[in-house]
This record gives structure tokens, C-alpha cells and sequence, in this order.
């Protein structure tokens, strides 16, 4: 049971009134026996009993209505299955990630869970509140809501074409409701419940929260998939080459083959077969200059999305490359082996598009459109020497030898491919020493300190700093297979502002490249880049064309997470160590609306207490006025007469 107005309980202190008159309140006399009065105490001893339980009976009326009278005042209710429930917080976890797209019969799994918070929100009172979350699209905010106001973002929820974290919406979940000021608070979860979508908690994310989870009690959908499409084995194809795309399908146990076709600027330029599980090469005939945008495609099943692989590079001739002497064995090894492969041409420090720079050589010969990629030198002694050149040529950096010791990888969320996994040993700090003109980026850090910086110098060239020597006692770098990528991408890709990155995810944030002031959605939208640099919300899989005006300046491919491909659902017994221990799990549509809003309450009673209370009080009346004791006739006194003598006589 429960009240709505439980203050007004307070006012059950007034039971005691009767109660203490009934016990305490008496009119104490002194009683004095007349001979006449002796039939009437008699009387009153033969019925004493009646009388005390006459009053008894009158006294428990009145408490019984003082009490109809203060629960009716409380508007009390019994908790139970009505439609009716307290003012509750909710936070509606809609997972809208990728795997909602997929057609179950004829309805998608995503309008399936939006029907059920429109079950939700249809069973709301003015006096709840809502927040709702989009599973696969966390970079949108959550802000409290009327049940109105919660529909209208319900109904604009589509399905996105990046992964679902539920563990991290439940944990913002819970957070959100700790702020509410309700006192009932609830999470609905509306998902596939895909095992990939959580994440192996320290505890559960909603502990003790009462959550009402969605448990479809259809089976998984066979779905194949693409998970892979790369081109020319990581490295961008240059002009007027044949290069391959090596597509790769995901691994689902059929032996089926399945139809593969490559798209090259919307022209098909080869079709395959590839097993699933396995992957195939199909070659790509010569580019002319440009960005170049294909896909690989096959068949569309059930899940759309996944059916297709999209990249994206700049077909450009051989860059030029120049190196100081002093660059290194490393440095000069890589150089020599793409210049023979044709992926770079030698030239002059003054008409270089990358300028390999050891210790700030040669800064003052590159050409107004060069790069240069600088790299210290391994003796601390040759750092002034080197901050100097840096000043000289407009860089706002300078190095600082590091007292500490201790060895790390690099790390970094715009990390380029070729570092990924590489360990550095000795490094210098960079700090700025005057500041930038134009803003600089950090593409690779090492325990917090920044390990790779890019930026434009005060005369407008761009600059790539390294914190290290490219020598094996400082890092793992020159004694990998990532050496000559990584010169290759800063010649290439960098420098040349070739694309062909290493494989993003719908999802990820995209660092915007010097010079570039908005950026086009696979949609067509342009949206201006602001201050951040940073591009968010690609929810969408597709080409990001970044522009300076109507000039392209780069051209990123975003593709499906292949974990949101693998459709298999947690169990529901893993519910609770997943979920929390307040988890309860529904399996049929229709009974989603009488399970949600747990604390319910059936109809008030205030208006059958307020007839109660009015009946007793009629008894009551009625019980009072014929309270009065009438005595029998035989038993009355008989009035005294005198005699007195006859005169006569």
C-alpha cells in the first residue's frame, strides 16, 4: 500500500481524542444511597455489561472513522498491476547500432524496439521523467524529458552503421538516474542483446537499479558479411599503376561462395567469388590523378549494411623525396628500397615534397610547398643547434632533454597505421616555445608526452616533429616491418595527402587535415569544421569528403564494425552479472507495457473510504440516540403515600 499525499498521515494523531476521553475523561461523584434509588442501582448492575459494550462499540466507530477519514485525506491505493504508477524516472536504452537494421520476417529489429518504448511512453504520467539513449550513437546527449518530448526522440531514432557499447550506456544510464530527484528510478533496455555489445564489467553497470530488458524470442538470423577490403596491401597505389584490393568475407561456418563485385568510381571494375572465412584478390586497372572512391559488394541479405566495403586513396605520381646525409642507416635503407620500387623519386632539398630532416638540416632550402619530417639526433648535445633551426624556420617546438627513464608504445586516437605497436625507449619532450599560428595536432604519444606533432610553420610549411632518433637503442621502429611503411605514409599519405589510412569505423572521430574548413557526410550535407578540428557523429558508413572551398583536400572511407556482423545474443541467464541484479527480462510484446513501471499501483481509495466513514458515522448516530436505557415497568418504585389519621376518628 502507498499514499500519494503522505503527509496528510499525520493527522491519524487525532485517533487518540476519543480514545483518551473514553478512558480518562469521567465525571468522579460522590454517590450516596437514597432507599429510593436502590431500584435503579440494581438496574444498573443488570445491565452494566450491555452498557460498557455499547460504548466500547461507539468508541471503535469513531477511531474506525477518524482513520477512513485521514486515509481518504492520504489518498491511499494498494500496490499492484493497474495502469496507474508514482512518478518514476526512466532511461530508455535504444540500441540503434548496426545489428538493428536487420530484417526479421518483414520488420526490422529497430522499429520492433521502438514500438515497445512507444508502449512505454503511452503507459507515462505527466509526472515522469524520461531520458533516452541511443546505444550506437553515444555522441549525442541525453537531456531529460516529458513522455511527449520522449516520443518525438523515439521517433526520430535510425538505425546507425556503428557498434553498440550497452555496458557503457548502462553505466551512463545509472548515472543519469543518480541525479534525478524522483525516488523510483528505472532503466529500460530495448536491444538485440548482441554478446558483442558488452564489454566484461569490473561489476554490473546498473547494480541494484530495477532495468526491463528486451529478450526477442525469435531465433538469430543466418547474416554473411564483408570485413575486410584492402588496397594495394596498405599502401596507396600511385598513377598510372595496376594495383590490388584484397577483399576478405567474415567467417560464419557456410561453405557458400559469395558473389563479389568491385566498384571503382562507380565503374565495376572486377567481379570474384570469395568463401566465407577467407578472402580473395581482384585487380584494379591503372588510376589517373585524383581521389579515387570504390567499394566492394555482394549479395544484400537480411543486414544490409554489412554487405559492403568502402575505401578510399589519391592516385598521384612518385612523390619527391629528399634526405639529409646524417639521416641515419634506418632512414636511408627505407629511402633506397622505394625509390627502386618506384614509390618515391630522389630529389633536391629545394624541390622535395618531403624533406627528411636529421636535427633541422636543410629546414632553409625546402621549397614553399615542401614538408619536412624532422627528426632529432641521438646525442643531447646537438638539441640547441637544433631548437635554433626550428626558430629559424618559423616552428613554434622545441626539445628538452628527460630525466626519467622507462620505455612504452605508442599511443594515440589519430595513431597512424605504420605505429601501431611500435615501443619507444628514449625520447625527448617537446614543448611549445612560442605560440602556434596555426593550430597543431598530436598524432602520437608516449606515457602523456606527445611522441609525433604535426603543423604549419609561420611560413607555411607543414612540419612532422618526432620525439626520437629513427635508431634502434631509442625505438622498435627502424628494426620493423613498420619502418618502411612509415616512410612510405609520411611521403605518400602525409605529405601527399593520399588517403588510404588504416581501416575506420563508423563511429570513430575524424581529425580534420590542415587547411580543410568543412567536411561533406556520405548523406551530401556539408557541416562547417569548428574549432576542434574534429569531425563527430559519423554514424553513417561512407566517403567524408573534406574540403577548403570547393577544393578537395582529403577523402576518408568509414566502414561497419564487423563485431556488429556477429549476431549472437548473450544468454539470459548472463543477464544479471551483465545487466545488475535488479534485471527482469520480458520475451513477449505483450506483456512489455504491464511489466515496465514495476512499482504500480491499483485505484485510489478515497472515495470508498469517504462512504465507509459516512455509513459509520450514520450507525454511530443511530447507535447513540438509542443508547438510553428505558426500565421496565415492574421494576420501577412505586411512589411513597402518607397515611394520615382521619379527623374523625
Amino acid at each position: 500500500m502507498g499514499a500519494l499525499s503522505p503527509l496528510f498521515l499525520v493527522a491519524a494523531l487525532t485517533v487518540g481524542v476519543p480514545i483518551y476521553l473514553h478512558l480518562f475523561h469521567r465525571h468522579e461523584t460522590r454517590r450516596q444511597s437514597f432507599p429510593a434509588l436502590r431500584y435503579l442501582e440494581r438496574t444498573e448492575r443488570e445491565h452494566a455489561r450491555q452498557i460498557r459494550l455499547r460504548q466500547l462499540i461507539l468508541l471503535l466507530m469513531r477511531v474506525t472513522v477518524l482513520v477512513l477519514l485521514v486515509g481518504s485525506g492520504a489518498r491511499l491505493f494498494f500496490n499492484g498491476r493497474g495502469s496507474a504508477h508514482p512518478a518514476t524516472a526512466v532511461v530508455i536504452v535504444i540500441d540503434n547500432s548496426m545489428s538493428s537494421g536487420l530484417v526479421v520476417g518483414e520488420v526490422r529489429v529497430l522499429d520492433r524496439l521502438k514500438e515497445l518504448a512507444r508502449q512505454t511512453l503511452e503507459g507515462a504520467s505527466d509526472e515522469d521523467l524520461f531520458w533516452v539513449i541511443r546505444a550506437g550513437e553515444p555522441w549525442l546527449p541525453a537531456l531529460p524529458a516529458s513522455a511527449a518530448q520522449a516520443r518525438e526522440a523515439v521517433d526520430a531514432i535510425e538505425a546507425s552503421d556503428a557498434a553498440g557499447d550497452l555496458t557503457a550506456s548502462l553505466e551512463r544510464a545509472a548515472e543519469l538516474l543518480r541525479t534525478a530527484e524522483l525516488e523510483r528510478r528505472e532503466i529500460h533496455l530495448l536491444s538485440d542483446l548482441q554478446r558483442t555489445a558488452f564489454q566484461p564489467p569490473q561489476e554490473a553497470p546498473a547494480g541494484t537499479l530495477p532495468v526491463v530488458a528486451w529478450v526477442s524470442s525469435t531465433s538469430s538470423t543466418p547474416n554473411h558479411a564483408l570485413s575486410g577490403a584492402l588496397v594495394g596491401g596498405g599502401l596507396p597505389p600511385l598513377e598510372g599503376q595496376r594495383t590490388t584490393v584484397v577483399v576478405t568475407a567474415l567467417e560464419t561456418g557456410d561453405t557458400t561462395r559469395l558473389p563479389l563485385r568491385v566498384l571503382v568510381n562507380e565503374r565495376i571494375r572486377g567481379a570474384a567469388t570469395v568463401p566465407q572465412g577467407s578472402a580473395t584478390s581482384v585487380v584494379l586497372p591503372p588510376t589517373a590523378a585524383g581521389w579515387v572512391r570504390g567499394y566492394a559488394d555482394t549479395d544484400p541479405d537480411a543486414l544490409r549494411a554489412d554487405d559492403r566495403r568502402y575505401f578510399a586513396y589519391r592516385s598521384r605520381s612518385a612523390p619527391l623525396l629528399a634526405s639529409t646525409r646524417d639521416a641515419g642507416m634506418f632512414i636511408s635503407e627505407a629511402v633506397t628500397v622505394l625509390a627502386s620500387a618506384n614509390r618515391v623519386v630522389r630529389s633536391s632539398a629545394a624541390t622535395a615534397e618531403l624533406l627528411i630532416s636529421a636535427g633541422g638540416d636543410n629546414l632553409d632550402q625546402l621549397g614553399a610547398t615542401g614538408a619536412a619530417l624532422i627528426v632529432p639526433a641521438a646525442d643531447p648535445t646537438l638539441l640547441p643547434a637544433l631548437n635554433r633551426r626550428l626558430a629559424d624556420a618559423g616552428i613554434p617546438w622545441r626539445y628538452e632533454v628527460r630525466a626519467l627513464s622507462g620505455g612504452a608504445e605508442l599511443q594515440g586516437r589519430t595513431l597512424p597505421a605504420p605505429l601501431e605497436g611500435v615501443r619507444v625507449e628514449a625520447w625527448y619532450r617537446m614543448t611549445l616555445a612560442s605560440a602556434p599560428t596555426t593550430p597543431t595536432r598530436t598524432l602520437a604519444e608516449v606515457n602523456t608526452d606527445p611522441w609525433a606533432v604535426e603543423g604549419t610553420s609561420a611560413f607555411g610549411r607543414r612540419y612532422l616533429l618526432l620525439a626520437s632518433s629513427l635508431d634502434a637503442p631509442s625505438t622498435t621502429l627502424p628494426v620493423s616491418t613498420g619502418m618502411l611503411r612509415f616512410i612510405d605514409w609520411a611521403a605518400s599519405a602525409w605529405a601527399g595527402r593520399a588517403g588510404l589510412e588504416g581501416e575506420l569505423l563508423a563511429g570513430a572521430h575524424l581529425p580534420a587535415p590542415l587547411g580543410a574548413t568543412k567536411v561533406r557526410f556520405p548523406s551530401g550535407e556539408d557541416h562547417e569544421i569548428d574549432g576542434t578540428r574534429t569531425v563527430r557523429g559519423t554514424g553513417k558508413a561512407g566517403f567524408y569528403t573534406f574540403l577548403a572551398s570547393d577544393t578537395t583536400v582529403s577523402v576518408v572511407a568509414l566502414n561497419t564494425p564487423v563485431n556488429e556482423s556477429r549476431l549472437a545474443r548473450v544468454s539470459e541467464d548472463d543477464l544479471p552479472a551483465l545487466i545488475g541484479s535488479g534485471v527482469v527480462s520480458v520475451e513477449r510484446e505483450e506483456d512489455w507495457a504491464r511489466t515496465v513501471f514495476r512499482t504500480r499501483q491499483g485505484p485510489e481509495l478515497w472515495w470508498p473510504l469517504l462512504l465507509a466513514a459516512a455509513l459509520l458515522m450514520a450507525i454511530e448516530a443511530l447507535l447513540a440516540a438509542a443508547g438510553r436505557v428505558k426500565i421496565p415497568a415492574k421494576t420501577r418504585p412505586k411512589a411513597a403515600r402518607s397515611t394520615v389519621p382521619n379527623a374523625a376518628a
